[in-house]
């Protein structure tokens, strides 16, 4: 898996849903987002043992809750709440038995990861817009995957 491909994976399932109990949209993507991003860092490594180690923290802090809500947002503004709702539902559909084999293989539906109404074109601007793009690869940086990812490609 190419680095730009991992962090295209990673966005999308980024973008992901949550058990349904969570109390808002936002917290329904962070349940989502931290466990497609483990599983995206358990693909990786699988790839890439190296890795092991070197990968960003899952966990949210403020920064990253502070990019999400304004991607939610922007969502809402360009679809809808119901459609977001339905994303995220479909997210956790998609979640629930995903692995990081599945991941590798493709097993992802990638359409169910933006919300009806927004296009792939539309996302990546609500991405680039909210900081998340910059976020994930200062984290990459920080933790050591970016550098490592470097050395394998060379």
């Amino acid at each position: 898996m190419t680095f730009p491909r991992a962090l295209a994976l990673a966005t999308a399932f980024c973008m992901s849903a949550l058990p349904a109990a969570a109390q808002s949209q936002l917290d329904r993507m962070q349940v989502v987002s931290e466990r497609a991003n483990t599983l995206m860092n358990e693909a990786m490594i699988i790839e890439i043992p190296a890795l092991a180690g070197n990968m960003p923290d899952p966990t949210w802090d403020d920064p990253m809750r502070t990019a999400y809500a304004c991607i939610l947002d922007g969502y809402v503004a360009a679809s809808s709440t119901g459609a977001v709702d339905s994303m995220l539902d479909e997210m956790e559909a998609l979640l629930e038995d995903a692995t990081a084999d599945s991941i590798l293989n493709g097993d992802m539906a990638e359409d169910a990861m933006l919300p009806e109404g927004v296009d792939e074109a539309q996302a990546q601007a609500i991405l680039m817009n909210c900081g998340l793009m910059e976020l994930m690869m200062t984290r990459m940086a920080e933790s050591g995957a970016m550098g490592v990812m470097m050395q394998q490609s060379q």
